[in-house]
């Protein structure tokens, strides 16, 4: 019994050498893939993991002269002061219905746009199409309110002028509750939809294309392959891309809510996004701020371990 015992021991490390081993070899093998990883890796490194050492600024009474560490401990006095603030409720809801309306609304138009992309014949006029949905991307927020503000104003707006003429009245679109939703979703959409459409064309392209003969072979039309082949040849990636959204249902969009939410539409268009910022660079509140901020991440990373579980359960489809 002593010898099995003892052989037992010495297996097990020459199994976990040739592990090594082996993993070191295909690294090595692969080493162009991992070098194209490596800025991807740094950049998420220094900007999503080292500042998770500021953390503890939600924890303490944060002070410049004391720094992180050197701050007096508060424990979770600042998450009690945001949940006992009078908004909270408010900040909180309408973050969660701006948010899940542009992931409802928002995620399938990508999908919907790189379908009728690839079915698109003539390569010039699919160039123009895509080169008119990903430039909106590349433009600021700032510029995006500036034209929504020219073009849709009541005093000499082109669309105002245009109903006008048409005997209608004329309408307030922006700072208006009526059309804040239908204004948020529909700029979001206009900014963001080429180029998050890329990744939905990319994995089209991968598609092998006798599965689309095998299909014509069948007498499948153009409808039956966009159904049979397309969807579910980027179903997994967009199960992926849909898991990661979900994390960020606690966050609307700091610039967007800033620039087009009012004094009149501050009751349905205050989320937590300009909450923190102006509470944590405006007011000097730091650690009630970070604190805010992290009830934010540990919502969105509840979201995506939840939404991950369902989607391996029922699509085989995980981040893990």
């Amino acid at each position: 019994m002593e010898s099995f015992t003892h052989s037992m021991a010495e297996v097990q490390p020459r199994k976990s050498m040739s592990f090594k081993r082996l993993l070191w070899k295909r690294i090595w093998q692969h080493k162009v893939f991992y070098l194209f990883m490596l800025p991807g890796i740094i950049w998420f490194f220094i900007f999503s993991y080292v500042p998770l050492y500021g953390i503890q600024v939600a924890f303490r009474n944060f002070t410049f002269t004391g720094g992180f560490s050197g701050s007096p401990w508060a424990g979770l006095k600042y998450f009690r002061q945001f949940f006992d603030y009078y908004q909270a409720t408010e900040l909180v809801r309408n973050t969660i219905v701006i948010s899940l309306s542009k992931l409802l609304i928002g995620f399938p138009m990508p999908i919907i746009l790189a379908i009728l992309l690839n079915e698109v014949r003539r390569v010039k006029f699919k160039k123009v199409v895509q080169t008119l949905s990903y430039l909106p991307y590349f433009v600021s927020w700032v510029v995006v309110v500036t034209l929504m503000q020219r073009l849709l104003t009541p005093y000499g707006g082109p669309l105002n002028d245009l109903l006008a003429s048409l005997g209608m009245e004329r309408i307030q679109f922006l700072y208006n509750t009526t059309w804040f939703y239908p204004m948020i979703l529909g700029s979001d959409v206009w900014k963001n939809i080429g180029w998050n459409s890329i990744i939905y064309m990319a994995a089209i392209a991968g598609i092998d294309q006798q599965l689309y003969e095998a299909a014509k072979i069948d007498g499948a039309n153009r409808f039956r392959q966009m159904w049979h082949v397309t969807l579910p040849g980027i179903r997994n990636i967009a199960v992926i891309l849909f898991i990661l959204s979900v994390g960020g249902l606690m966050s609307a969009g700091y610039e967007q809510l800033l620039l087009l939410n009012g004094p009149a539409t501050a009751r349905i268009g205050s989320v937590l996004d300009v909450h923190v910022i102006t509470s944590g660079i405006s007011g000097g509140r730091l650690s009630y701020a970070a604190a805010v901020g992290l009830f934010q991440s540990i919502i969105g990373l509840v979201m995506i371990l939840v939404v991950n579980r369902i989607a391996k359960k029922y699509s085989d489809v995980s981040l893990f």
